[in-house]
């Protein structure tokens, strides 16, 4: 009989989202029901949000649930001057799995993966000639690759730089019209 010791953690911290490609210069176009909708998507190539995380820590292993959650203005592709500027909801939705190396020390490394679910909501940005203009809301997975260092400064505090690189695909894009 062996013995698992488990700490349980929460933490809040920032994450940075770098969109790169040509997603935000381009529109998508969706066409249902006889009506063609052109979703224009924000020119915001980088923002900054708080990422909330619980988790569990068992011996080595530490398992989290992350939560992020941005709301701001943005300029929108393709639509009229006095249009343009919009809102933006951002949130993503994630689990990770990290194996830190050095345990029990005080200080350990580690290595994971992690996979989200991202959804970001546009306000006015959906147009068409039939229904003016609407809502849409892009949704997609992701996979991370986890690097963190984490630092005991005493047995139940410790710091925890970290990097996660999130790879993510937006693959469903819902409006009212056209429906996901």
């Amino acid at each position: 009989y062996s013995y698992w010791p488990r700490s349980y953690f929460a933490g809040i911290g920032f994450g940075v989202i770098a969109n790169r490609g040509d997603f935000f210069e381009r529109s998508i176009k969706v066409q249902e029901d006889g009506i063609t909708e052109t979703i224009n998507l924000p020119l915001t190539k980088v923002l900054m949000s708080p990422v909330y995380s619980i988790g569990v820590n068992i011996r080595e292993f530490s398992v989290a649930a992350t939560f992020q959650y941005w709301s701001m203005n943005v300029d929108i592709n393709g639509l009229p001057e006095t249009m343009k500027e919009q809102q933006m909801r951002f949130w993503r939705l994630g689990a990770e799995f990290t194996y830190n190396f050095f345990y029990p020390e005080f200080f350990q490394a580690g290595l994971g993966l992690g996979y989200s679910f991202s959804s970001v909501k546009l306000k006015n940005n959906a147009t068409s000639v039939e229904k003016g203009f609407q809502n849409s809301e892009l949704m997609g997975s992701a996979i991370a690759f986890i690097g963190n260092v984490r630092y005991y400064i005493t047995d139940f505090f410790a710091l925890n730089p970290s990097l996660r690189v999130y790879e993510t695909w937006y693959k469903a894009v819902n409006t009212k019209n056209a429906g996901t």
